[in-house]
Formats: structure tokens, C-alpha cells, sequence
């Protein structure tokens, strides 16, 4: 025998050598991974590595301790605010009992004063008088018949609003039991003024409850000069709803404001227009007929954009699908039908396209409607000063 035949010859498989190990059991063995025995398992059942397990670690202690700095800077603001709170309160009580006993005289409109006005009532409730009692020269000023001005208020009406103010420090009666409906917009005022705010909140909340068709307009102008939204959104809401009624009645129409006309006119028309879309449940609110314009301005050159790109990719779609039937050859391109270029999506997107090109028109010419009308507003010194709420 050769040593090709000897190579040649088959050497016997022997019976006694074991299977190879699949890789996981060949690593685990060799310790690149741990062990079946004492390797920790997660939920999914997988084998976890040591720096795993270690950068795991790391990330919980992070975020431990992000956790423990922001609830530690959150406890603080909470005990800082805590304590100005009870220090305001000590502070408060200490000037009750200094100006306990003492009052003032109050002036109104032509030269009359109110005379014996209880000066811990109006510290206790109206902040303008906290503050200036906290000053360390003002008792000087009381104790030498000191006069506080409000001249441009009537003695009935500043009489009325004491009159709440010193029966509110002694007890919680409401106020709707308390003012006269005469005086309850000029108490509006005063309150404002004086920075009383619980008496203020209050009458608002009387006055909302008592809008109706004839004085609408008025607390409309009231909420918009005071800066009240809930009560300029309340009334301007019962003008939009019988708006119709408030233009056939001559008297009320003629006595709005023209700015406040402009505004209702806006809200009308924006409602029987598209300018606001549909599922649109956030109110857009502009703070002058200027940015009005401009922001209105701006959203139609985009819808202009827009429909400009979807024609021009209409056409090139419909370009691409000739050129596709013209490259059929002579003998095919006579079964290709018209519908077959102009159908499907592209009949889709032309009806879209039109849609589009209607709501354009409308906001164009509502754009030109509200530019003529505010062009006369703007030159205007008028008292409505509102916010525009769309």
C-alpha cells in the first residue's frame, strides 16, 4: 500500500466522543457569561452581565438623586412660601392692632367727604391700604387729619362700597345682599382701584349674573378697561347670541363703542367663514387689530403656498402619467383612455385642490372686509381696547 492509499483509507469515527456544545453553554462554561446556577434573570428570562447589572446600578442612584434634589428644592420653595404667608399675616394682624380705633376722612367727586371711615376695614381687605399702612410715615399723615383722595368717584357710591367693606371684616355676608344695582358698577371700580380683590371677585360674579340686552355692551367695555376675562368672555358671549336682536334695536347699537362694533363684526364673521377650522377647540386670541391683520395676513400667504404646491405637483403627476402612455407605442397607446390619466388619485387631489382654492377665496375676501373696517378703527380714538378671540 502506497501513502496515497494510506491517506485514502477511511480513519473509524470513535463511538465514545461527545457532542459539540452549542455557543451559550461553550461561554458560559469558559466564564464570558455567568453561570445557569447563580446568574441573575430578568423578567424576560435573559442572562444578565455583571457591568449590566453595575451600569443599572449607576442609573438608579442617578436618577435617586436627581429625584432627592428636585424634592428638596420643591420642600424649600413650599416652606418659603409657607413662611412669607404666616409673615404677611403676622403683619397684617400687628397693623390691625396699631390702626384699630382710628379712621379717616375720604373725598369724593365735588369736594364732598365721608368723615369717621374705620381704617382697619380698608387695610383688612383692600391691598392699596395694607401697603400704605405699612409704610413707616404714614401714621404720621393719619394722626394730622389725613384725607385720601377719590375724586373721581360719587359720595353714594363710595359711601356703598364702605358700607360692604366694613360689614365684610365683621362677618361674611354676601355681597349681592350688600350693594344697591345703582352703584354696583362704580363699586366695580372702586374695588379695582383700591385693590380689593375678594370684594371685587365677588361684584363680578353678581354683574355676570346679571348681563342682559340692554346693559351687554356696557360690561363689555367694563370687563375690557379692568382687564376682567371671565367677565368680557361672558358678556361678549350673550352679544354673539342675540346679536341680531342688540343691531335692530337702533338705541343699543348706535350707543356701542365703534371699536367694540369692529370686534363683534370680526367674531360674527369669522364664525360664518372658514377662517376658524374645524375640531378647532383653543380659542386664538390677538391683543390688537394690527397683530390681528398681520397673524391673518400671514396664515393666508401660507394657504396661498400650499394650494400653489399641491397644483404644481398635480401637474406634474398628470405630465408623468402622458409621458407613461405615450411610451406605450402606437398600437397600445389607443386602448389607454382619458380617465386612465386624469382618474384615481389625481381625481382625488383635483377635488381637494378645488376645495382648497374655495376656502382661499373666502379668507382672501374676508381679510379685505376686516382691513377696511379696522383701517377706521385704528384711526379712531375709541374707548374698546379688547383683546380679539377667535
Amino acid at each position: 500500500m502506497n501513502h496515497d492509499e494510506q491517506n485514502n483509507e477511511q480513519i473509524p469515527f470513535p463511538v465514545d466522543v461527545p457532542l459539540l456544545q452549542d455557543i451559550s453553554h461553550y461561554l458560559q462554561e469558559n466564564g464570558i457569561l455567568p453561570g445557569h446556577s447563580n446568574a441573575p434573570i430578568d423578567e424576560t428570562g435573559t442572562f444578565r452581565t455583571q457591568d449590566q447589572l453595575e451600569l443599572e446600578a449607576t442609573l438608579n442612584a442617578q436618577q435617586q438623586y436627581g429625584s432627592d434634589v428636585i424634592n428638596k428644592f420643591v420642600k424649600e420653595d413650599e416652606e418659603i412660601n409657607i413662611n412669607a404667608c404666616e409673615d404677611q399675616r403676622t403683619r397684617k394682624q400687628n397693623l390691625l392692632k396699631k390702626f384699630k380705633g382710628v379712621s379717616i376722612s375720604i373725598q369724593t367727586r365735588d369736594n364732598q367727604v365721608v368723615s369717621n371711615v374705620p381704617i382697619d376695614s380698608l387695610i383688612d381687605l383692600c391691598d392699596t391700604f395694607l401697603t400704605l399702612a405699612s409704610s413707616e410715615h404714614w401714621s404720621s399723615f393719619v394722626n394730622q387729619d389725613f384725607i385720601f383722595q377719590l375724586e373721581q368717584f360719587q359720595k353714594d357710591a363710595v359711601e356703598c362700597f364702605l358700607n360692604i367693606v366694613q360689614i365684610r371684616f365683621k362677618s361674611s355676608t354676601s355681597i349681592s345682599d350688600l350693594i344697591n344695582s345703582d352703584h354696583i358698577i362704580e363699586c366695580c371700580y372702586i374695588a379695582h382701584f383700591l385693590q380689593a380683590t375678594e370684594v371685587t371677585d365677588e361684584i363680578v360674579s353678581v354683574i355676570q349674573l346679571s348681563i342682559d340686552s340692554e346693559n351687554c355692551t356696557s360690561i363689555c367695555v367694563l370687563a375690557d378697561e379692568l382687564q376682567i376675562p371671565s367677565l368680557l368672555q361672558a358678556s361678549m358671549k350673550f352679544i354673539m347670541e342675540r346679536l341680531d336682536n342688540i343691531e335692530n334695536d337702533g338705541e343699543i347699537w348706535n350707543d356701542i363703542p365703534a371699536a367694540l362694533k369692529h370686534h363683534i363684526i370680526t367674531l360674527r364673521n369669522a364664525a360664518k367663514s372658514s377662517i376658524i377650522g374645524r375640531g378647532q377647540t383653543k380659542e386664538v386670541i390677538f391683543s390688537s387689530a394690527g397683530e390681528f391683520l398681520a397673524i391673518f395676513h400671514d396664515t393666508l400667504t401660507c394657504q396661498k403656498e400650499r394650494l400653489n404646491g399641491a397644483k404644481q405637483r398635480q401637474e406634474e403627476i398628470i405630465q408623468e402619467r402622458l409621458r407613461e402612455s405615450e411610451g406605450l407605442g402606437r398600437f397600445s397607446r389607443r386602448f389607454v383612455q382619458e380617465t386612465n390619466v386624469y382618474g384615481g388619485s389625481v381625481e382625488d387631489a383635483s377635488k381637494k385642490i378645488r376645495k382648497q382654492e374655495e376656502r382661499v377665496k373666502t379668507l382672501q375676501a374676508f381679510y379685505k372686509e376686516q382691513k377696511a373696517i379696522f383701517a377706521k378703527d385704528m384711526q379712531s380714538d375709541s374707548q374698546f381696547r379688547g383683546k380679539f378671540s377667535l
